[in-house]
């Protein structure tokens, strides 16, 4: 071996060195990160089952991306996040002026049930205050048998959905009219949040937001681990 040959190949030996070190350290940096998909989640209630919400899980804690009822779900605001705190097809019933704890100070109230009409009223409250109120028909399709309550300024948004109720039938009792409710939606509006680049989250830090898309992606937030550890987000 002459000593040019010697030479190539004592540089080809540092060029590979260095691309594998490259390589690697790019690997390393890519398993620092997580990514924390949004995902379309079908509603529990059998009248609304093949509709979907948009949710995003953060340190195993569900949150709902707030999302405007006359649009698509991968149009929600994928940083501006609230705990979902109902999604279920119980079935309440409840009498004439009864009020229903649905946690977190949020409650709804029977006003009043017009057995002759097939309405029932009801209102919504958070601590105490009122909210909105409605009134519901039940003699027609699962449509208006469905009361959505938007509201406008949820961190800077308008139109948010923040709570989705499901009447299923008015009954008049020996004593008492009866409404019985059989699905609940909702979200804890009022301690909604906006993250931003560089927000942290124990050892993660936000590195990206990225918007949704379409169906098949409705968007994601990226998050940098800033320590060593294997530990994930989700």
């Amino acid at each position: 071996m002459n000593k040019y040959t010697a030479i190539s190949l004592a540089a080809l030996i540092v060029l590979v060195v260095f691309a594998a070190d490259t390589v690697s350290a790019a690997d390393s940096a890519s398993s620092n990160n997580s990514t924390c998909n949004v995902v379309g989640v079908n509603y529990k209630c059998e009248s609304w089952s093949e509709e979907q919400y948009p949710v995003i899980d953060l340190l195993g804690e569900k949150n709902v991306p707030l999302f405007n009822a006359s649009e698509n779900i991968w149009n929600s605001h994928v940083n501006k996040l609230s705990r979902l705190i109902l999604d279920n097809n119980e079935t309440y019933t409840l009498k004439n002026g009864e009020n229903l704890d649905l946690g977190n100070g949020y409650a709804l109230k029977v006003k009043q049930i017009d057995i002759d009409s097939e309405k029932v009223w009801l209102e919504f409250t958070k601590d105490g205050k009122y909210v909105a109120d409605q009134n519901i028909s039940v003699n027609t399709d699962n449509i208006n048998k469905t009361w959505t309550v938007t509201l406008d300024n949820i961190q800077g948004e308008n139109n948010i959905v923040v709570m989705r109720v499901h009447v299923k039938q008015l009954f008049e009792g020996a004593v008492d009219r009866i409404a019985q409710i059989d699905a609940i939606w909702l979200i804890d509006y009022a301690n909604a949040r906006t993250l931003n680049i560089g927000d942290k989250f124990g050892n993660y830090t936000l590195q990206k937001i990225i918007s949704g898309i379409d169906e098949s992606n409705i968007g994601s937030l990226i998050f940098k681990n800033t320590t060593e550890s294997s530990v994930t987000l989700l």
